[in-house]
């Protein structure tokens, strides 16, 4: 049973507690060694309040919690047992927390790809009616329009491109062509491919990456998407004459790559969401970009059986680390 449950006496004594209540209260002494009260398992005055409601009324009440140490979203229900055990509560504590998770990833996710798709849309409508007002008379400015215009649906076949590479991704469609490979052989083409960029918004980019690192099995095209993705987005958000660093190391099982900047830095309440598709930290609003290119490469990295994350500290920079295990 994945519900915790808690059978109450009239006096508050529990007389009953399931391993999932155990678990969720961190209470593991053996009802036997003595009496407990409900305030001294579960620590948590709602639920005192909810069970004395539910037995003076005679009817089922329910509430919701947070737990203090993990964070977690409980649903309490209270069901009086009188007509069964005299003076007796039923507690069920249900776990809303993957629930209250996914209705904000899902609340993002329909704000993020309106506003994704809002801005190119409105560009196209002004430009449209910019036109029809008399701009086609006037071919420098027709020429011009018409550019713009080009450009916003390109960010949207974009948009759109990269939903379904991810959607292919997520659903383990995509299949990788892995080799074996010395990890230089990754970072060298993907800071080549980026030097123009970073040259061009004049930050240095430089290569730390060890030529003698142990031999990792990968897919050369993935591993390089995951880095100029990386490098993309640490050129987008560090300010002229910033550095970025491109590093790989050993460490036990796994070579660790790193990409580090010099830049604006990401808010700490962003940091356990950046990977997540669509979303974006306030800083990536006015730029440019859809929010999928972290979760895609979160996804083949974790495919690669690797880990991706970030340390950051806003206004300070911060460092992409993704894992590769070495090759046995």
């Amino acid at each position: 049973m994945s519900d915790g449950a808690i059978l109450v006496d009239g006096d508050g004594t529990v007389s009953l507690i399931n391993p999932a209540a155990r678990h969720l209260f961190k209470f593991f002494d053996s009802l036997k060694s003595g009496q407990f009260t409900l305030i001294e398992i579960c620590r948590q005055h709602e639920v005192i309040d909810l069970w004395e409601n539910c037995r003076s009324s005679g009817q089922q009440k329910s509430i919701t919690i947070e737990t203090p140490s993990d964070r977690e979203y409980i649903q309490v229900i209270g069901t009086d047992l009188s007509r069964l055990l005299p003076g007796a509560t039923l507690l069920l504590f249900q776990n809303l927390t993957t629930m209250r998770k996914l209705e904000t990833v899902r609340r993002d996710f329909v704000s993020n790809v309106s506003h994704e798709l809002r801005t190119p849309l409105a560009s196209l409508k002004a430009l449209t009616e910019t036109l029809q007002s008399g701009a086609l008379n006037d071919p420098p400015a027709a020429e011009r329009f018409l550019s713009q215009m080009d450009e916003e649906i390109d960010n949207l076949t974009q948009m759109v491109q990269e939903l379904l590479e991810l959607s292919k991704i997520e659903s383990g469609k995509v299949p990788l062509l892995k080799k074996t490979i010395v990890p230089i052989e990754l970072v060298y083409p993907a800071i080549k491919r980026m030097e123009l960029q970073a040259e061009r918004a004049k930050i240095e980019l430089i290569n730390q990456c060890a030529e003698d690192l142990p031999l990792i099995e990968a897919d050369p095209a993935r591993m390089q998407q995951v880095l100029v993705n990386l490098l993309h987005n640490a050129i987008k958000f560090t300010p002229p004459n910033g550095q970025i660093t491109v590093a790989a190391e050993e460490k036990e099982k796994y070579v660790i790559f790193s990409v580090k900047d010099t830049g604006v830095g990401i808010p700490e309440e962003d940091l356990d969401r950046i990977f997540e598709r669509f979303y974006k930290a306030d800083r990536a609003r006015s730029s440019g970009g859809t929010g999928l290119g972290l979760s895609i490469s979160r996804h083949l990295i974790e495919a690669h059986q690797g880990k991706i994350w970030v340390e950051s500290v806003q206004g300070k920079g911060s460092t992409f680390f993704f894992s590769l295990p070495i090759k046995r």
